[in-house]
């Protein structure tokens, strides 16, 4: 397990706008994470017009971010590092 920990893509958990380890992390519709507190901050210099972008993509949503616990998105990765190990070994 160690060693399929030490495959995932550890900048997923590092937050695009202050480069810091995700801080109450939260997953907008695009599926892109960031601390709540940086998303927020960036959501509200655009407040005014009533439609928020993603940083990173550039998608546009009416919507602000759900809430995301960082277990949540380890366990997706692990997940879907496993499904990836079966289907190239042919594991059932």
């Amino acid at each position: 397990m160690l060693c399929a920990l030490s495959v995932l893509d550890q900048g997923q958990f590092l937050c695009p706008i202050c480069l810091e380890l995700l801080k109450d992390p939260v997953t907008i519709p695009c599926g892109h994470s960031y601390c709540m507190s940086c998303i927020s901050d960036y959501w509200d210099q655009e407040d005014w017009k009533g439609t928020y972008r993603c940083p990173q993509c550039r998608n546009t949503f009416t919507t602000r971010p759900r809430n995301q616990n960082i277990v949540s998105l380890l366990s997706h990765q692990v997940f879907t590092l496993s499904m990836h190990y079966r289907s190239l070994y042919k594991i059932i």
